[in-house]
């Protein structure tokens, strides 16, 4: 009996142990997973914390660069806002420094005419006070139809010494406006007119096929007007030493219409600078200019979408000037 009881006693203990053994494997496995969740815990939260710090960090770093490089950008526009400024500045001194050499040179132009114009002038005027003066003897005389003719005449002489005052306003007035419809054959006349005293002056015949309508071009008249005068003086100019002295003028059609000047003088030195500012090859400090005429006539021709070429003929030069038609207008 005593041994069935020990037996039963050493089984329970056995039994007990065990269950204990399981309990505190149990324990010891509960501690371990909850030690392994707080240490994730642990690493999550660390996680986060060296996140938010790197984050800030960055964020940091980044507002500083935006700020410098907003900084960087406020001081470059400013430099930008200025250099326009500067360069808007440089180029309205340009073009009125270019609108005053161009107002120069029609001055100059029309001064080197003003002795031939005053002639062209002054003629009339003396005609005009003695067809005054037999006028009016012969109303004295009774003789009114002889008065009424005399009185035409004036009337004519009038008209003539107006139409040449028109040119010479218009010519000298600056004209800054933008390309408009222009008839080249009425800038011709003016031209023609006011180097007309020249012309018979120094004895030099006119070869122009007018044509009997007009012919539209896109420019201004005042500087078209500055264009041609130049390029009609500088021919007469250079036929001053030659034995036949012929100024011819055409006009001819297609895409672009052109306008030749042509002279019988000895030609062009070198037609590749001709239109260089100062190129002359007149004598330093001359009445006839500086050089300046060609090279302000090709930059008007340029601003109406032109050009202008000079190149030698066989008894002379020629210049010509090509010119954009007025739309759907052609040459006939």
């Amino acid at each position: 009996l005593d041994v069935s009881i020990k037996a039963q006693v050493i089984n329970l203990m056995l039994d007990l142990q065990e269950e204990m053994g399981l309990s505190y494997l149990l324990a010891g496995l509960q501690a371990a997973a909850v030690a392994a969740i707080c240490l994730a815990f642990g690493a999550l939260l660390y996680l986060a914390t060296e996140r938010r710090r790197t984050l800030a960090e960055a964020n940091t770093v980044l507002e500083a660069r935006v700020s410098e490089r907003t900084a960087e950008l406020i001081q470059a526009n400013s430099r930008l806002r200025r250099e326009v400024r500067e360069r808007q500045e440089a180029e309205a001194a340009l073009k009125k420094a270019q609108a005053d050499l161009v107002q120069a040179a029609k001055l100059s132009a029309l001064g080197q005419m003003s002795a031939g114009i005053s002639h062209e002038l002054n003629q009339p005027l003396m005609a005009i006070g003695s067809f005054a003066e037999n006028g009016a003897q012969f109303l004295q005389r009774g003789r009114p139809d002889t008065a009424a003719e005399n009185l035409t005449r004036i009337a004519e002489l009038a008209r003539r010494m107006g139409r040449i005052i028109r040119n010479l306003r218009a010519f000298a007035r600056q004209e800054s406006e933008a390309p408009v419809k222009v008839d080249i054959v009425q800038v011709l006349d003016g031209v023609l007119e006011l180097a007309g005293p020249r012309m018979r002056q120094d004895g030099v015949q006119l070869d122009y096929d007018r044509p009997s309508h007009p012919v539209w071009v896109l420019g201004g008249e005042v500087r078209l007007g500055q264009v041609f005068l130049n390029l009609v003086t500088n021919a007469l100019d250079a036929m001053a030493a030659s034995e036949r002295r012929v100024l011819g003028v055409a006009i001819s059609g297609g895409e672009a219409l052109t306008v030749d000047i042509r002279d019988t003088g000895p030609g062009i030195d070198d037609p590749g600078k001709v239109f260089d500012p100062f190129y002359t090859t007149k004598a330093v400090g001359a009445a006839e200019g500086m050089g300046l005429g060609l090279s302000i006539s090709y930059g008007i021709v340029q601003s109406f979408g032109g050009d202008i070429r000079g190149r030698n003929l066989a008894d002379g030069a020629a210049f010509s000037v090509r010119l954009e038609p007025w739309p759907e207008e052609q040459v006939a």
